[in-house]
């Protein structure tokens, strides 16, 4: 059983006095000997975001894909901003052992869940939005994927945070979700005669 150990006062603290800047933050994570639960997670998130002018200077965004930007590492907790282009989003991915939560700085992050159907595919089990300023915790083996959907087309930063430190995760494949089967579904719906299909 993994053991964990209380955030360090002054982190635990800030959230109500406000009374470290990011530097302190960071330096008192040194402290920790222990993963942190998901609980503290929250509770060093609502310390963090207490700074989100310091926090600024992490940002990069890639074109291409979502920018993973570390602000901080040791063996018990990670610290990620990550920084995300209208329409990024990340693969179907689960946590591997490792509890994640995810604070908003800036913009409107999508989540979409799955989980095993019982007859092998992974099956989408429900979305939901996740506005500035709010904080959402997951377990190890929750199975997600985030993107940058808004409607506004405005960029999305989010200040990630894993404990223990996130060394691997599985990624699953579209082929493996009820979306593999898709394709086949709508090619027989628009060829079997009985029905009238518009395809987007």
């Amino acid at each position: 059983m993994t053991s964990h150990a209380a955030l360090p006062k002054e982190i635990a603290d800030q959230a109500e006095t406000n009374s470290c800047g990011l530097v302190s933050t960071l330096r008192a994570l040194h402290h920790l000997n222990a993963h942190l639960s998901e609980p503290e997670v929250r509770k060093l998130l609502e310390s963090l975001a207490l700074h989100r002018d310091e926090l600024s200077a992490f940002e990069r965004f890639d074109p291409e894909s979502y920018c993973r930007n570390r602000i901080f590492s040791n063996g018990f907790v990670d610290l990620l901003l990550l920084c995300w282009k209208p329409g990024q989003k990340t693969p179907i991915h689960d946590h591997s052992g490792s509890v994640c939560g995810v604070y908003v700085m800036r913009g409107e992050a999508s989540e979409i869940g799955f989980s095993p159907s019982g007859h092998g595919p992974l099956v989408p089990t429900g979305t939901h939005t996740v506005a500035a300023g709010n904080i959402t915790v997951s377990s190890h083996d929750d199975t997600h994927v985030v993107a940058n959907y808004a409607k506004s087309g405005e960029e999305l930063v989010t200040l990630h945070c894993y404990s223990p430190p996130l060394q691997s995760m599985r990624v699953f494949a579209e082929k493996e979700t009820f979306f593999a089967d898709y394709t086949g579904a709508t090619e027989r719906a628009t060829t079997s005669g009985y029905f009238h299909v518009e395809i987007e």
